[in-house]
């Protein structure tokens, strides 16, 4: 996992949680819990940014619309995060 791929994510990450506190949708459920977890994902190390996407994406298959907007944002993250992981 180079640095700049890491920075890349991260601001994706950043990205989609601005866009998600200022979004008229704020205070809708899934939302808020997406904002948990991309704030979870900020605030991870190296050593616990698997875990907390491994969550991020339970809580992905679980609880967010298959086709919607936000759902193509969290694959489009979660897909940068096994790239860089498996890479």
């Amino acid at each position: 996992m180079s640095l700049q791929e890491l920075d890349q994510l991260h601001k994706e990450i950043a990205d989609l949680k601005d866009q998600l506190e200022y979004s008229d949708l704020i205070g809708n459920t899934i939302e808020e819990r997406t904002i948990y977890y991309l704030n979870r994902l900020t605030a991870a190390d190296k050593k616990t940014l698997d875990r907390e996407f491994a969550d991020l994406k339970q809580f992905w298959l679980s609880s967010i619309d298959w086709c919607s907007e936000l759902s193509k944002q969290i694959e489009k993250l979660v897909i940068m995060h096994e790239d860089l992981r498996d890479g």
